[in-house]
């Protein structure tokens, strides 16, 4: 036999947390506020051949872009409402 999920879930930056509906929305809308992309959403360089990259850091990790804080918040939100703020 399988035993239940225990009540709380990993999140990113934080660990195991276990949360109220209300907190964990909270803390998603903190998350999203806080981790942010650094630069457009394309850099084109003036060279030939032509080149476009696209590597977005987030301003408060600085990992590459999305970050997982920010995967994590947009789908907390998606979950709540159906689509991200």
């Amino acid at each position: 036999m399988v035993p239940p999920p225990p009540p709380g879930e990993v999140i990113p930056s934080y660990g195991y947390l276990v949360l109220s509906p209300g907190e964990r929305l909270t803390l998603a809308g903190h998350m999203l506020a806080t981790h942010q992309p650094d630069g457009p959403v394309v850099r084109v360089g003036f060279a030939w051949p032509f080149i476009a990259v696209n590597d977005r850091r987030c301003t408060w990790c600085r990992n590459a872009w999305p970050c997982s804080a920010a995967s994590w918040a947009e789908q907390v939100q998606v979950d709540a409402y159906g689509w991200a703020l």
